[in-house]
């Protein structure tokens, strides 16, 4: 791999491990802040609080995906790129420094609110336009290994979140974290973020967006809803991941916990093994997407979670399973279509509309079923109702892989040609073989525009 593509798949990676260690960080220590920050009468609406807060950054979402897709579709990926990154960090800086409830009252909720909502913002359009990236700069050969690397950084942000908690809790103990230590990892969230900032400046723009661009190409409502078809697509493919992830990743070792099996300690530090194996299945799917193609990826992943999440979960809520075996499977499944379904997912839109296509289902299907989750499932658990929690997962994992058995090699655009871009404003489904007509003819984006 060239310095150059070297340094693209860094800076992919790094805006996505950013968001991942910023929101892993929030579900984490949400339990340890929540007394701080929010009022209540126990810890239980407390932590509660926290777990709507967590909602709200998510319903930014798909306000942020059209705002941020809208950027990158017409000022070009990079730009894109940097205003997400940048507002992720200004968030996790200004909770680390926010006043307590005992010291402001009800403002210091106000400004952690605010704080989540901006880096929704940010993160609505963050995956959408990463994977746009990876799609359009990466060797057609390696696509899928680029953007698993990419990916990969979901998985290190949640691996570096949990390892951060877990030192948090060995140096500072629990009543140490709780009285101030959980601000730490809000800074190292923060600096994380001005780090990636400063790889994504020395990244290219795309040689496939400047060529859209130079041909007077623009997104448009006619193309839009042209796809939208394919955008109840990857609406169904994200509801699945996103529950998988905010399961797999933030909320099994609460749930661990919520047993009476294992310690907060414990089901923290085994977890790390989960977290491993969602990274190694990760990678190895876009190997295997390379060669075979992402679809059997995507399809074997959302299959088998669905239907061993209900079984995993339940076996290791009764002690027939240790956390240490059922843990790893479940993300292992998880991982393998995680890796590669961005990719996927991106190329099913064109390239005038491919971030804001995507970004916008994505970032819905987030808010609703991904940001909701860790309330949910904590709701169920206070009303005596654990074992529900991998049933409602595996609800949301089901509707994934029916939408990814829908997916055919048909509906997957060339990424380097302006295919799609003529398709029926009417909502015809577009042609996805490649537009052979000169470029000027497309609709321009001074006509029509979004």
């Amino acid at each position: 791999m060239a310095v150059g593509r070297r340094r693209i798949v860094v800076a992919s990676t790094g805006g996505i491990f950013v968001e991942s260690l910023d929101w892993t960080i929030y579900g984490l220590l949400a339990p340890y802040f929540a007394g701080q920050i929010f009022p209540g009468a126990d810890r239980v609406t407390q932590v509660l609080s926290a777990y709507v807060v967590f909602a709200v950054g998510f319903i930014a979402r798909p306000v942020g995906s059209f705002l941020m897709g809208r950027l990158t579709d017409t000022r070009g990926r990079r730009t894109g790129l940097l205003a997400s990154v940048s507002m992720i960090a200004v968030g996790s800086a200004l909770i680390a420094v926010a006043p307590t409830h005992a010291a402001v009252g009800a403002w210091s909720a106000v400004i952690v609110v605010l704080a989540r909502m901006l880096q929704g913002i940010a993160m609505g359009g963050e995956v959408a336009t990463a994977a746009t990236y990876v799609v359009e700069v990466a060797p057609a050969d390696r696509r899928h290994r680029f953007g698993a690397f990419a990916y990969s950084g979901d998985a290190l942000g949640t691996l570096a979140g949990t390892i951060v908690l877990a030192v948090l809790l060995g140096a500072m103990g629990v009543d140490g974290v709780e009285d101030g230590g959980w601000r730490i990892a809000f800074a190292v969230a923060s600096l994380c973020g001005l780090l990636a900032l400063w790889i994504r400046r020395g990244v290219p723009e795309s040689e496939v967006f400047e060529k859209v661009r130079a041909a007077g190409v623009g997104p448009t409502l006619p193309l839009v809803r042209a796809h939208a078809g394919r955008m109840l697509l990857a609406f169904m493919l994200t509801i699945g991941s996103t529950m998988g992830v905010y399961l797999g990743s933030v909320y099994l070792p609460e749930l661990a916990v919520h047993t009476g099996r294992y310690t907060e300690a414990q089901a923290t530090s085994q977890h790390t093994v989960a977290l491993v194996c969602l990274l190694a299945a990760m990678i190895a799917s876009g190997f295997l997407a390379d060669r075979f193609g992402p679809l059997p990826l995507i399809r074997t992943g959302f299959t088998a979670a669905a239907v061993l999440v209900v079984p995993l979960l339940l076996a290791m809520a009764s002690g027939v399973l240790p956390y240490v075996v059922a843990a790893p499977l479940f993300t292992t499944c998880i991982g393998l279509q995680l890796g590669v379904t961005p990719v996927a997912g991106a190329r099913l839109f064109p390239v005038p509309i491919r971030a804001v296509a995507l970004g916008v289902p994505a970032g819905a299907a987030i808010a609703l079923f991904g940001g909701t989750f860790l309330f949910v499932a904590e709701w169920l658990v206070s009303r005596d109702a654990l074992r529900l929690v991998p049933v409602y997962a595996a609800i949301g994992l089901t509707v994934s892989a029916v939408g990814a058995w829908r997916v055919s090699e048909r509906l997957l655009y060339p990424v380097d040609t302006l295919a799609g871009t003529r398709a029926d404003a009417a909502g015809a489904d577009p042609d996805p073989l490649p537009d052979r007509v000169p470029a000027r003819s497309a609709p321009s984006s001074a006509k029509d525009p979004m």
